[in-house]
């Protein structure tokens, strides 16, 4: 492969100095046909034939290198030639230099000789031969020397390169080479870990197939190769584990499914009790209802009742004042009579005495006789008067007595009247503090049983959250079932080893 990039950059070396060389004797053909130089021109369309040739079909061999490197010294003398006669033949023979570094794109040193030995073998002759060609002043062998000490000194820098160049191929080449049997080796390698690899990944996948499948029971007998053999191991380690897993698994689904079950049946039963406790709560808790509003009811009538008492025991109170007062004033009647009984017995008294004096008065002038018949006639009147004071006094002391008598009967019934109020009263009294009593008794008796109805109100809204919590435990435990049952039947496709238990912890569990 190296060879073919050496060659490869000596062909693009040939390609791209023979089409330069194309251009060039282009040029000096045009050059030359139009100064008059027919030879020049023909010398330069042979010169670049070669070079030409050799680019279009891409010949790199030595051969055509040495036609390359022989080519530009000679294109080189033909311009200097075309140049002779004019001020820039000194400046020419730069040609040479550039063409000489020019030839080192072929990375061939051999190229670089042929061209400084043509290059100085062109400046030797033609400075013997024909001067005028080469320096403008005629011969000059020290501008010779001086231009081939150049020329050398250019060509062995060249040469150097060139064969730095093909040493930095070589050992390229070397290291290529080495690389290409590393790289071989390690292709070897490959091969035998890709031939491992695949009969070990042929193991695995088989016995990943039958996991797949379900199959718990099967183990990797054929040891691998080296330190695969490591996951094999570990392989049948974890298959071994997982299969006591998956035991373990459906003994604790079966045990979840019988709890599951009793978990239901026991839900189920729970919320039965609890719905007839719910009922019967709802039950006390409607009577209790309808007690609070009779006890309500009877604490309102109790209350109106109580104020009746009350109102009437007020009256009562007015009454006994009342008929007390009353009372008191027939006994002031009864003293204001007596009073008058003395008054009508001074009256009495004076009639009497008044009588007693008329008479003596009419005595007296019966006596005076016609003198005194005046005085008898005033006297007469005053005893007729007397007798007439007498006899209305003694009316008024009959019927003072009589109405002292009915006074006194009075004033005895007003008293027992007096005494029936005041035990009336104190009766009133008696009812009222007892009403009062069992208002206030009602009163406490209606917050006991509101107490109450909030209790069964409290314990009906709890026995209502429980029975909703006993119907969810109910369909927690029937998915918790299916779920079980789910479990079960995925466990039950692994195929397990005959006589494997499950782990103590699943015991336990």
């Amino acid at each position: 492969m190296l060879v073919d990039e050496l060659r490869a950059l000596r062909e693009t070396g040939i390609r791209v100095i023979g089409l330069l060389a194309g251009v060039i004797g282009a040029l000096l053909v045009i050059w030359g046909l139009a100064a008059g130089a027919p030879l020049v021109a023909t010398a330069a369309g042979v010169l670049v034939a070669g070079p030409l040739w050799f680019a279009r079909t891409r010949r790199s061999d030595p051969a055509a290198r040495l036609v390359m490197g022989v080519t530009y010294p000679l294109l080189a003398a033909l311009l200097l030639a075309m140049a002779s006669g004019t001020g820039w033949i000194i400046d020419m023979h730069m040609v040479f230099f550039a063409f000489l570094a020019v030839l080192a794109a072929l990375a061939d040193w051999r190229v670089i000789v042929a061209g400084t030995v043509v290059t100085a073998l062109h400046h030797i002759a033609l400075n013997f031969i024909a001067p005028a060609l080469v320096f403008p002043d005629g011969a000059d062998l020290m501008r010779v020397v001086f231009h081939a000490v150049i020329v050398l000194v250019e060509a062995a820098v060249l040469i150097v390169l060139c064969r730095q160049l093909e040493v930095m191929v070589r050992n390229l080449m070397d290291v290529r080479r080495a690389e290409a049997a590393l790289a071989a080796e390690r292709s070897a390698e490959r091969e035998m870990l890709n031939s491992e690899q695949q009969a070990v990944l042929s193991g695995l996948s088989e016995r990943l197939r039958k996991l797949a499948a379900g199959d718990l029971a099967s183990r990797l007998d054929t040891p691998f190769p080296g330190e695969y053999d490591r996951a094999r191991a570990l392989l049948n380690q974890s298959c071994a584990e997982l299969d006591q897993l998956v035991g373990a698994v459906a003994q604790t689904a079966d045990q979840v499914a019988t709890g599951a079950h009793e978990l239901r049946e026991a839900s189920s039963d729970l919320a039965g009790k609890t719905e007839q406790q719910t009922a019967a709560i709802e039950s006390a808790a409607r009577t209790a209802g309808e007690l609070l509003h009779e006890i309500e009811a009877q604490a309102g009538l109790w209350s109106a009742t109580r104020s009746t008492a009350l109102d009437a025991k007020s009256d009562a109170d007015r009454g006994a004042a009342e008929i007390a007062a009353a009372a008191e004033a027939i006994t002031r009647i009864e003293a204001s009579s007596a009073e008058i009984g003395e008054m009508i017995g001074f009256i009495d008294t004076i009639a009497f005495q008044t009588n007693l004096l008329a008479l003596n008065a009419g005595v007296e002038a019966a006596r005076a006789g016609e003198a005194g018949k005046g005085f008898a006639v005033v006297a007469g009147e005053v005893r007729e008067l007397a007798q007439r004071s007498a006899q209305s006094a003694t009316a008024i002391k009959a019927l003072v007595a009589t109405s002292k008598d009915e006074v006194a009967i009075g004033v005895a019934r007003v008293q027992q009247l007096v005494t029936l109020l005041a035990s009336l009263v104190a009766r009133f009294s008696d009812i009222a503090g007892q009403v009062d009593h069992i208002a206030q008794g009602s009163e406490g008796s209606l917050e006991a049983i509101r107490r109450i109805n909030a209790a069964m109100t409290l314990l009906d809204r709890g026995m209502q959250q429980n029975a909703a919590m006993a119907e969810q435990t109910s369909a927690a435990s029937v998915e918790l079932l299916r779920s079980a049952e789910d479990l079960s039947g995925q466990v039950s496709r692994f195929r397990q080893q005959s006589g494997s238990a499950a782990p103590p912890l699943s015991r336990a569990a």
